[in-house]
């Protein structure tokens, strides 16, 4: 009986955070817990699998962008409820990510839903904004020294910036300390091949699992 209500409480918490449920995924994520289902189950059996659920959703148009918000923000507060479990378990932050638009550029949502969705699966994410130059890029780099470092274009005339930053990374002897990821619509595999980037991705599912693979060392589909 106790498996079958667990699995009954994973499926109820998937299909709030694929709703943008906040509450009711706050409400069953309590109810796991007090259960003694452990925070790495939880995750997995609910922030996983709906990230790759969403995932196909917005690859095949089945949803639009500000309900991928809403989810997120479900699977944020996912998190919320486990924070202090976190705060007791150093392994649970896998590292640390900085993210930002590049310089010219004022989008913003793409960038922020990337965010959300590596906070959800544990990185610690420092958002250093939109219009990001390349000495702030480094000048972050060198503050925070991250695992990865995120940029994130709109602008087919902003893609050069991405090229500048690389440039700026290998000048102050930063580039073998961080792994980089590019991304946005103007940003193909060939153009991030050709800057050097470590990895391309294509939608915020796609980054958490690149970022994922750069954290640990594997050699993934969106690798380069």
């Amino acid at each position: 009986m106790g498996v079958m209500v667990t699995d009954k409480l994973f499926i109820d918490l998937r299909e709030a955070i694929i709703n943008g449920q906040t509450q009711t995924a706050m409400d069953k994520t309590k109810l796991l817990l007090r259960k003694g289902v452990g925070f790495n189950e939880i995750i997995e059996n609910s922030i996983d699998i709906s990230s790759k659920e969403l995932g196909k959703k917005m690859r095949y148009g089945e949803i639009d962008i500000p309900d991928v918000l809403m989810s997120s923000r479900a699977m944020l507060a996912v998190i919320y409820v486990m924070e202090p479990i976190f705060s007791n378990c150093n392994g649970f932050v896998k590292g640390i990510v900085v993210t930002g638009t590049v310089a010219g550029d004022l989008h913003d949502i793409g960038k922020k839903l990337v965010s959300m969705m590596l906070k959800s699966h544990g990185y610690t994410v420092i958002d250093i904004g939109i219009d990001v130059t390349k000495e702030i890029f480094v000048d972050a780099v060198k503050k925070y020294k991250p695992n990865v470092l995120a940029m994130s274009s709109l602008l087919t005339l902003t893609l050069i910036e991405f090229k500048c930053v690389m440039e700026a990374l290998i000048e102050n002897g930063l580039r073998s300390e961080v792994k980089v990821i590019i991304g946005g619509a103007p940003v193909s595999v060939k153009y991030a091949k050709e800057i050097g980037a470590d990895a391309y991705a294509s939608d915020a599912f796609e980054a958490v699992e690149a970022v994922d693979d750069l954290i640990y060392n594997r050699i993934g589909k969106f690798s380069l």
